[in-house]
């Protein structure tokens, strides 16, 4: 049996042990034996020294370290020398890695190669490793981090690497930013995570910190939420990153990105080679997307919704906060309440018998009313069987209402310096609800979220382009109509942009 068989085998026998609240509450994850190899043999390609050095920073039983130990020694000019490192924090592998760790030794002394290696039980992130953040030459590191929240304020592993850290940190974009410290100009790095990371806040400063110290240069994306981990019932959009430690200021020019659905296909993912301004934003966000077909008509376009004079808000109600002042039934002091149930597919509809509709109108609440005027309302969060990632509506048939109360899973888009268009409000509606929006926000991150950051980042048409969909629009269109719609608008545009 081969190393990584051996592994695999080990680990299963320990979470057969385990209940599926055990293995969730640790949100540590067993590699499968296809995606290890994968992971392994894109991580050692081009090693050359004749010592290598491997991190197995949250090593479970060790699957990721078997896989790098096998494809080193079935290089046409493998190392001599390779020391290898494991930290599990969980007694009851200890034994398990340990066993593995002899059996690696044995078949490396077969290739003709010396294995040293050490396993700690021992948090990684606890480590003086970790927290000195010093780089390992010939460094590899390999990774299936845990993931779960944790708390900034009270965590020492959120206090050690603060560098990291902002809002709601989760342990696995500390796993990754750790390890980015240790890798040397001469290192490598690799790692199998949800790809929440890739956009949004509270991964920011993780971000920034990767790229400090690591240049990426190939991405592998699994389309489905269950293939990649399909024994364990995981429901992620899961991401796997490899990169080399960062030598001075440089980057690599490209960056190959291959997709499969999940493990069965693995072997014939399909293949793109990006610029790296394509992948990873050169500004302060550093958000990283995957592009795919279909966002091809975006890429041309410079403007945002701010050129326009547009601004995207966060609904102001915040449900418990406010409760005071949210009513069931209307009175003569209140206004309508939208909520996100309101709002549909190009339609908002209200009342539809929702408890609390309503919001008093007073001194206390005035703050949290926007003015009652047409705008365009959007979904915060739209559910995974959606067809698009982005529901939303245009509000043009105003309630009868002076203010409205809008609740804070909606984000609305509006002109603070005048008012919107009917035709602009139907036009923005549909561009936002239309396929090559769906394939942009898709490219950005597996969640279902849709922040205001990202609406306000989006690039958007001409507000000729945005009028022309508005005044062809149906005040009723299904997304059939829409991408018609505006596919021929955008197509339109590109072919006056090169025209001119």
């Amino acid at each position: 049996m081969k190393l990584v068989e051996i592994a695999h085998t080990a680990g299963r026998e320990f979470t057969a042990r385990q209940s599926r609240s055990e293995r969730r509450d640790a949100g540590q994850y067993m590699t499968p034996p296809s995606i290890a190899r994968f992971m392994a043999r894109r991580l050692v390609a081009g090693v050359t020294t004749r010592v290598v050095r491997i991190l197995e920073p949250s090593a479970g039983a060790g699957i990721l370290a078997s896989a790098v130990v096998e494809a080193l020694i079935a290089l046409p000019s493998r190392p001599a020398h390779i020391d290898l490192l494991m930290f599990e924090k969980d007694p009851r592998l200890i034994p398990v890695l340990e066993d593995l760790a002899s059996q690696m030794a044995q078949t490396c002394k077969g290739a003709g190669v010396v294995l040293d290696w050490v396993v700690r039980c021992e948090d990684f992130l606890l480590s003086d490793l970790a927290v000195n953040g010093q780089p390992i030459d010939s460094l590899l590191t390999i990774a299936n981090p845990p993931f779960f929240k944790i708390n900034k304020s009270t965590d020492p592993r959120a206090h050690h690497h603060a560098y990291a850290v902002y809002g709601q940190p989760n342990v696995y974009g500390l796993f990754m930013a750790a390890c980015a410290r240790l890798t040397a100009p001469n290192g490598r790095w690799c790692f199998i995570v949800p790809r929440s990371w890739m956009n949004g806040q509270y991964f920011q400063a993780v971000r920034q910190s990767m790229f400090r110290y690591l240049a990426i240069d190939s991405l592998h994306a699994f389309e489905s939420r269950t293939d990649s981990f399909e024994a364990d019932k995981v429901l992620q959009e899961t991401a796997i990153i490899w990169a080399s430690g960062r030598i001075a200021t440089t980057s690599c020019p490209s960056i190959s990105l291959t997709r499969s659905q999940g493990v069965s296909d693995l072997e014939s993912a399909a293949y793109q080679m990006l610029a790296v301004e394509q992948v990873i934003a050169n500004d302060e966000s550093a958000i990283v997307s995957l592009p795919t077909k279909g966002t091809e008509l975006l890429a041309g376009l410079r403007a945002t919704l701010s050129s326009h004079g547009l601004k995207v808000s966060t609904g102001p109600v915040v449900a418990f906060r406010a409760q005071h002042f949210i009513c069931e039934i209307s009175k003569v002091d209140t206004v309508p309440l939208l909520w996100l149930q309101h709002v549909r597919q190009q339609q908002v509809c209200w009342p539809i018998q929702k408890k609390r509709e309503h919001i008093r109108v007073c001194d206390l609440s005035a703050w949290m009313l926007v003015a009652n005027e047409p705008m365009v309302l959007v979904r915060r969060f739209s559910p995974k069987e959606d067809h698009r990632r982005v529901t939303c509506a245009p509000y043009v048939d105003l309630l009868p209402s002076p203010l409205l109360g809008l609740e804070n899973h909606l984000n609305y888009i509006r002109r603070p310096s005048g008012q919107m268009s009917a035709r602009e409000v139907r036009g923005l509606a549909a561009f936002l609800s239309s396929s090559v929006v769906d394939a942009y926000f898709r490219s950005l991150a597996g969640s279902t979220q849709v922040n205001a950051a990202e609406l306000r980042r989006l690039p958007v048409p001409s507000m000729a382009v945005i009028e022309y969909i508005g005044a062809h629009v149906s005040s009723n269109p299904d997304l059939i109509e829409i991408d018609n719609i505006v596919s021929h608008a955008l197509a339109s545009e590109s072919l006056d942009r090169l025209a001119a």
